[in-house]
This record gives C-alpha cells, sequence and structure tokens, in this order.
C-alpha cells in the first residue's frame, strides 16, 4: 500500500507546483482518502473512528478534470482531514 502511494506522489507535483497550477485553474479539489490496511503492531494511531477500520489518510488534490496534481505522503489513519492538510503544507 505504501508503494502505491509513494508511486502517486512521485508521478504527481511536489506541493510547490502543484500550488503554482491551482492557481490557474477555476477550481481544485482538495480531499482525504483512507486506504484501508492490515492490523499492524501500533494499532491505535492507524484506526479511524470515522470509518471503524484501520487506515493510512492521504490527501489528494486533482483538477476539474479529477487529474491528479498531488498526493500528500500517506499518514496514520487516525489523523483527520484537516490536520493531514496543514501537515502536509
Amino acid at each position: 500500500m505504501r508503494e502505491s502511494v509513494d508511486l502517486l506522489a512521485v508521478l504527481a507535483d511536489d506541493l510547490n507546483a502543484a500550488a503554482v497550477r491551482v492557481c490557474r485553474l477555476a477550481y481544485a479539489i482538495l480531499d482525504g482518502t483512507l486506504i484501508p490496511i492490515d492490523r499492524v503492531a501500533d494499532q491505535k494511531s492507524y484506526y479511524s473512528g470515522k470509518h471503524k477500520r484501520h487506515g493510512m489518510n492521504v490527501q489528494v488534490l486533482a483538477d476539474p478534470a479529477s487529474r491528479l496534481v498531488w498526493a500528500s505522503p500517506a499518514m496514520p489513519g487516525a489523523v483527520h482531514d484537516l490536520t493531514a492538510a496543514e501537515l502536509s503544507a
């Protein structure tokens, strides 16, 4: 799972380039998603109370055509979307 997220992050712009690109758009979409994972040794930080499962939180910035502009590093599922976005900036 982490390899997939890392691959997406490599293919996407870095945050500064993404910000420049987004400024030229009419609007952009920022959303977080929980990628389900198996339980890990340190379970508490990876458990999402909202989704009632273990996972990794990834923030994604997309253009109006739903093309990937930027993806954040994967964070534990217990991290709130707003906090994850702030930590990625």
